[in-house]
């Protein structure tokens, strides 16, 4: 069985604003990453069995830019706080934890935990998932637990434009 994860760095967050790290909110320039990001993973986001997002208010503005208009159900939508991470051990985990019936996966989180694990687990090198940045991974397993060397089969983010 193939599984698919879709890691999304959130997009841009803002320093304007004299709040701690949690609570900080999308800068302009990430709103517009973000709205441009959605319109090349819209198709990919309502094929996912589930979505989760850490629980920082920049993660979760991204989701919610990202889902907006899609024919999608909002229920599929978890808010973690275990995904306010930047430590790749802390993501595996979480990943390996995954119900293996939810073979299309998408996460909502932060790097240095995003970079950190694609470059453990896929078969090509980034130097740095930006924000906004988006990688697919796919893994042969039955389960998520089983996740050991994955194939890189997307990278996309705005350096790029959103193309390969």
């Amino acid at each position: 069985m193939t599984l698919f994860l879709s890691l999304v760095r959130h997009a841009k967050s803002s320093w304007v604003f004299p709040v701690e790290d949690f609570q900080r909110p999308l800068a302009e320039i990430g709103i517009e990453r973000a709205l441009k990001l959605q319109k090349i993973i819209e198709v990919e986001l309502v094929k996912a069995d589930v979505i989760y997002s850490s629980s920082a208010v920049r993660a979760k503005e991204t989701a919610s830019i990202l889902l907006k208009g899609l024919d999608f159900e909002y229920s599929k939508l978890k808010i973690s706080h275990e995904l306010y991470t930047f430590d790749c051990i802390n993501l595996e985990k979480f990943v390996k934890n995954l119900d293996s019936s939810n073979t299309h996966v998408f996460l909502l989180g932060h790097n240095t935990a995003i970079t950190d694990f694609v470059n453990k687990f896929g078969d090509r090198y980034i130097e740095n998932v930006p924000t906004s940045g988006w990688v697919t991974l796919a893994f042969e397993a039955e389960n998520w637990y089983q996740i050991h060397s994955g194939k890189t089969i997307r990278f996309r983010s705005h350096r790029d434009n959103y193309h390969e």
